[in-house]
Formats: C-alpha cells, structure tokens, sequence
C-alpha cells in the first residue's frame, strides 16, 4: 500500500436505493512489479483494484502510483449506478487543496469541476496527491467520476456516479442505473513528494508540474506567438464591429455628465435587446456604465484607443477618450471616489447619477466605495498615461486617491475593502484579504512612473500580509466569493471552513492579483523570493486552468480558467489576464509551460464569441437565439455552464463587453505589445 495511504481500503456500492459498505480483500502481492491486487465479490458484479508503480512518472523526489478498478458483471443484465473506493488518509497529512467543495453528505466533486483535477494532503516532509487519469475519463466514461474528500474518517473517495447540478453550484449525487454489458475500469494516480527543507505549505508547484507532463504538454502544445496573434486579431473586428458599429444604438451610450461629453458601452445587454426588434429599452439589470474589478470600461477602452490607432480607426479613439473622460468625471471626495453610474428610473442619463460601488457587495454597504475597483480603475488610468496618452489630469487624480489609500493601509499591512468616504467607516468584511494585492499592483505602477519609497515600502508590508493571512491560509475569499451570483447560505458564510473539508471557500480573481503584485515586487525590489512567492501562487492558479478537452462540453475548453470552488462555468473572461500574468512570468523565468498555458489562455479567451471563426460555438447560439445572424456577430457570453437560472445549452441570455470580447480585445493588445517588446535575453531564456 502506497505510504500515505491507511490499511481498510474497502468499497462502496449503490444499490436498492442506498450506498453499501463493503470489504476489498488484498490479493497476493508482486514485489517484482510492486503491484498490489484487491477484490470484493458482490451480489452480481466483481470489483478488482490493482495499484502499481509507474517508474515512467516517477522520479527522485516523486512516486507515482496508479490505482486501475475493473467492475465485471457477473450476470447478464447486470446494472451499475454507482461505485466508490474509499482510501483512508494517514493522520498526520492534512488535506490542503480540492477543486470543488461539497458541505453537505450526498454531494461531491463531479468530473465537471475536473480542469486540473487534483486532491492535495501535505504535512512538514511530504505532499500527496489523488489525481485522476483525464485520458481514462476520455476514452471510458461509462458513467459521471467523481471524487471527494471529508474530514470524517479522514478519507478520499474516487469512483463513477451519475450527479446533477444544485444551488450556484454544486454537485448532488443521483445514482442511476446503467446496464454493463462488458467490464467497466477506471483510473487514478497516487502520487508523493517529499518537500524539501523550509519549504513553505500549500506551495503546488510540484502538483502543476505533475499534471502539465501527465496531461497537459501533450493537449496545449506550444506555439509560435505570431502565427497565434494573427489567428486571433479577426475577432477584434467582430467584438468592436459588433459593440461600436451593429448594436451601437443600445451599447454605445454617450452623454453630458458635469458640462462634459462623455461615453461607454453599456454595462449588460441582452440577446433580446437586438437593435430593430423593438425590445432595445429592456435592461436585465438596471442601465449603467461601470469602473469595477471586473467589469472596467477604462480597461475595454484601453483596447480600442489602440487597436484603433493601429488600424486607422479614429471613430474607435474618440470614443475611448470619451470613456476616459467617463473615469476622470467620478468626483472625488478626499480621493476617494465611486465607480459606478446608473441612469435613472426613466433609463436617461440625465436622471442618473453615481453610486459609490456596484450591487456586488455586502448588505448596508451601499454609501461605501469599493477600493478594489477604485485601485483597478486607477491602475488603468496609469496604463493610459503611459501607453495611450499623457493626459495631464491622470497623475493628480491617482496620486489623489493613493494618498487616501496610503493612510488607510492598516498596521499589519492590509487594506480594508469596503471605506464609507463620509463618515470614513471600515466594512469588517474582507479586511485581510487577497484585494490587498490590487493596491500592490497599483502602487508599484505609480512608482515606476513616480519612483517613491513609500510606495515601495507600503507594498512590502502589503504582500508579507498576503503571504501569511491569504496564500499559508488557502483563504482566497473576495467580493465574488460570496456577493456575486454564488452567493452565500448556510455552509458557505464568509470566514467560515467548509463543514465537511475544512478549506475555505476561495475564488481565484486573488490569485491573480497576488501573482501580479509579487512579480511587479520582484521587478521594483530585484529581491528573487517575492518571484518565488509569485510562482507558488500561479502554480495555485493553474489547477483553476483547464487542460483538456472534456467530451461532454460542446464548446473548445483548452486553456480557459473557472472561477471558485463553490461554482462550476468553464472558459471565464478572467482567462485574458491570466494569459498575460503567465507571459511575464514566462519571460522573467524562461520556463516553457507558462509560455503555453499564455498562449492557450489568450485563445480562449475568445471561444465564446458567436462569429463565424467558432462555428461549433454558433450553431449553439443560433439554436438558443435563433434571431441571431451576422449583424450578432461579436456578442460574447462571459463563459460557458453558467448557472444563474437563464442558460439553455450552457449559454445565456446576456453579454458584457467589459468582460467578455471588449476585455479580451485589450488582452490581445497587451499580448502582441509584450511579445514585440521582448528582449533577445528574453529569447536566451526560453531556451532554459
């Protein structure tokens, strides 16, 4: 038996209605081949387990095993609607890492959560890892695998059962019967490291590494950047054709606001909302313009200010400036200032006026600003200056608000999220959290237009914060996490361990903050352990990637990101910064797996466009909205299987163009700008 593993391996299989407890008795052992065989007889079928060596994925500091279940029927007609193998845990490894949570006892972690599928224990000397044989799931999915891990009996579970989707979101286990008319197997690795000395928890290098050889090099391979960039720049015709040309009469929406003309594409629209169709005035969520983490105008304005000088379209650059005009129209209130613009109840924008964030927050919280969407606005209005436009009201207006910002910094380092600018109140929500490292971010971009040691100095405390509070803790709680449409109930409360695991509830928008800002602290500082500390925290991040091409999701996967644990849609808008978080770590460490996972990142970040380019893409779009023809051409749902009770074929109702085409159309810019301007040591280095 495998080190870490318990003796009692035993078998759970479900029939008449229940899940049935049985023994798995050990075969004679073949030392030779270091094979294990273990069988259990039941009423009509044969399970066998073989676990075996396999020196091929094996190395110094790794031993891979690999579990193979064979079910035989042992009749005619005989079913199967659901079998477990369950592997008892030696005390001592804690369990670190799952990619979905299931609090409550008939729920686990469908194959549907499996992008980078993985189930981490770690103690002082060693990590472990259950991760299941993707190539086994692609050839023989006879029904649904699933696995999970629960504090109880301190336990792994690995087996097939049928699941359906429940809440926002997870997996509930509804076993049905399937006829076996020959053997059914499936397959799972179990794999030890030893860790080396001083080396910190929950650092998953080794288990990212173990699942780009095993799976991932083979499906995502590398490619040239340019013959990429020029696949991909068509469907920045189609997103800007489509948000500032074909449906401008709903999405382009400009005004006066403070004696001042200013303009951006609405914040969502919806697939009814077609221009000519009549239903143009009927808003899903109220009309307005955001600056928010996510849903940034600045940031898509950014994109076609860019694109739009590169290709002569000076239409798309005095729009952009309108939008600029937008951001730096917030008013600020010692240098605090709201990100958000509604019109008013009669959908003018003349009736409207600002609101200090978004409806992504926390009950009462209405006359609070958001300092994480602030900081992202700010840091894209730097961005501006110094690679659109040296506008001259950029730097008063940021240096304004990071002079506010510094003084909120609190003692052990962090910020707090949530800041009444009135009253000068503090939410007590996420007040040591990962959107700490947003304002890293912006700090240190400020200081490298505005070099000052303050900056500098605040970001360091910042980021030792991080380090022990959020990465040592695995506690990647944000807004999203609980304020957005995975919201909270009774086991998952903000602060609160997941009942049945003991992990949090975490969401991976932090992660890519706190890459960001421990690289950005690596480039100020020159000091190589905030860029170790950074790739600790990618390697995190990529078990959110998806590394295959799942058979039973109709749309491409390969390289796109999910969100949370506590949710389950593929191909994320998030995919477009983290394809250019993996491009600069590429080029600062020469490591070829972040040069790909960028690449293959960039590409997806456009799967879900409805264009000619994805036709599997848009045969489902035109079967869900079937008044869809080429004037739709750019409408992008942000991701795929999203479940907030709109989607039919995995697709919904709406798209949002700051984060979703109009975001990733500014990741392309940023994308070829940077593989243009890499240097020839950049070069030097892919060949480590």
């Amino acid at each position: 038996m495998t080190e870490w593993l318990k003796e009692g391996m035993s078998l759970q299989w479900f029939a008449q209605s229940e899940w049935k407890n049985y023994e798995l008795k050990q075969l004679a052992a073949h030392d030779s081949a270091g094979e294990e065989g273990y069988a259990a007889e039941l009423e009509e079928v044969q399970v066998h387990v073989q676990l075996r060596h396999v020196p091929e994925r094996s190395s110094a500091d790794r031993r891979v095993r690999e579990a193979e279940v064979t079910v035989r029927p042992g009749r005619p007609g005989a079913a199967l609607s659901g079998v477990r193998v369950l592997l008892p845990i030696d005390q001592a490894l804690a369990c670190t890492w799952k990619p979905h949570l299931s609090p409550e006892e008939d729920m686990a972690v469908g194959d549907k959560m499996f992008r980078s599928p993985a189930i981490v224990f770690e103690n002082e000397e060693r990590m472990t890892a259950l991760v299941p044989d993707l190539v086994c799931i692609e050839q023989e999915r006879f029904l649904p695998h699933i696995m999970d891990y629960t504090e109880e009996g301190h336990r792994l579970m690995y087996g097939l059962c049928s699941y359906e989707e429940t809440g926002h979101v997870y997996h509930k286990l509804q076993p049905a019967a399937e006829e076996m008319t020959a053997p059914v197997t499936f397959r799972f690795y179990l794999v030890e490291w030893d860790k080396a000395k001083g080396q910190r928890d929950r650092d998953y290098r080794a288990v990212e590494q173990f699942l780009w050889e095993a799976f991932a090099k083979t499906r995502m391979p590398m490619e040239d950047e340019t013959n990429v960039l020029q696949e991909l720049e068509p469907y920045v015709d189609y997103a800007y054709g489509w948000a500032l040309d074909r449906w401008k009469d709903v999405t382009w929406q400009q005004f006066t606001l403070e004696n001042q003309e200013v303009g951006g594409v609405v914040f969502l629209v919806c697939s009814w909302q077609k221009p000519g169709h009549g239903r143009e005035d009927e808003w899903r969520e109220p009309k307005s313009l955001w600056n928010q983490a996510w849903f940034c105008g600045l940031r898509t304005a950014y994109g076609y200010a860019l694109w739009g000088r590169q290709q002569g379209r000076e239409d798309w650059v005095r729009k952009s400036e309108l939008a600029l005009n937008f951001a730096l129209s917030a008013p600020q209130q010692d240098g605090l200032f709201p990100g958000y613009f509604q019109a008013g109840d009669d959908n003018r924008w003349e009736s409207g006026r600002w609101h200090m964030s978004g409806p992504r927050r926390p009950a009462g919280h209405e006359a609070y600003v958001h300092l994480l969407d602030s900081s992202w606005t700010c840091y894209w209005l730097l961005k501006w200056h110094r690679d659109v436009e040296a506008d001259m009201r950029i730097l008063p207006y940021v240096r304004s608000y990071v002079d506010r910002l510094l003084r909120l910094q609190r003692e052990d380092g962090s910020f707090p999220a949530w800041v009444d600018p009135a009253a000068s109140g503090i939410s007590p929500y996420l007040l040591e959290s990962p959107e700490t490292s947003m304002h890293i971010m912006l700090l240190l971009l400020l200081h490298e237009l505005e070099p000052d040691s303050r900056y500098v100095a605040a970001s360091e405390r910042a980021a030792g914060m991080v380090m022990m509070q959020v990465v040592q803790a695995g506690r990647w709680e944000d807004f999203e996490t609980y304020w957005s449409c995975s919201k909270s109930w009774e086991h998952k409360q903000y602060g609160v361990r997941d009942p049945r695991s003991g992990l949090y509830n975490q969401c991976n928008f932090g992660m890519y903050w706190t890459a960001e800002a421990l690289k950005d602290l690596y480039k100020a500082t020159g000091a190589s352990h905030w860029l170790d500390a950074g790739e600790q925290v990618l390697a995190e991040a990529s078990l959110y990637q998806q590394i295959w091409q799942p058979a039973f999701f109709p749309v491409p996967t390969l390289g796109g990101f999910g969100v949370m644990n506590s949710d389950d849609e593929w191909n994320d808008a998030r995919q477009s910064l983290f394809a250019l978080t993996y491009l600069e770590y590429y080029r600062l460490t020469g490591r070829e797996s972040y040069r790909a996972r960028a690449l293959w990142a960039m590409r997806a970040s456009f799967y879900m466009m409805y264009c000619p380019l994805n036709p599997s893409v848009s045969q489902i779009y035109e079967s869900v909205h079937p008044q869809f023809n080429e004037q739709d051409y750019g409408f992008h749902m942000e991701n795929f299987n999203h479940h907030d009770g709109t989607p039919v074929g995995g697709l919904g109702e709406f798209t949002i163009f700051d984060w979703g085409c109009g975001a990733a159309s500014t990741s392309l810019m940023e994308f070829g700008r940077a593989v243009s301007l890499m240097t020839p040591s950049s070069q030097r280095e892919r060949s480590l």
